[in-house]
């Protein structure tokens, strides 16, 4: 192989390098918009949840099927009980006023598949994707 085919094919590594880090998710766009949510727990299924998100915007949240949702919003962000009478994923939708502030979010308390409490909150969170 000569000298210019080796340049050629070490450029051309090089630009599928930089333009496959550079195909990163894009920042979010300011406005309204709607996020999916979904209960990260370390005990597989789940029946129910109380969730608390924090900020300002919140405009609703429904749930996404099986999940119902209860929501109480206020100025402050919303309070949120999910159910799954089935046990399985608990998942919503939160729409926001301006999509560049994600609310923070707290995982209150959970109840497995047979409606026993769970005693440990460790390792629950909740996943925001846009």
């Amino acid at each position: 192989m000569n000298r210019h085919a080796s340049f050629a094919i070490r450029l051309a590594a090089v630009a599928a390098i930089v333009s496959f880090a550079a195909c990163g998710e894009d920042p979010p766009l300011p406005g309204p918009g709607t996020l999916t949510a979904t209960l990260v727990s370390p005990n597989g299924d789940e029946g129910a949840a109380i969730v608390a998100l924090f900020g300002d915007g919140i405009q609703s949240v429904s749930g996404i099927s099986p999940t119902q949702v209860f929501p109480r919003i206020n100025g402050e962000g919303a309070r949120i009980v999910l159910v799954n009478l089935g046990g399985g994923l608990l998942e919503f939708r939160v729409a926001l006023a301006d999509m560049t502030q994600k609310p923070d979010v707290v995982v209150v308390q959970v109840a497995g598949p047979d409606d026993e409490l769970r005693a440990d909150m460790t390792g629950y969170d909740v996943e925001l994707i846009r």
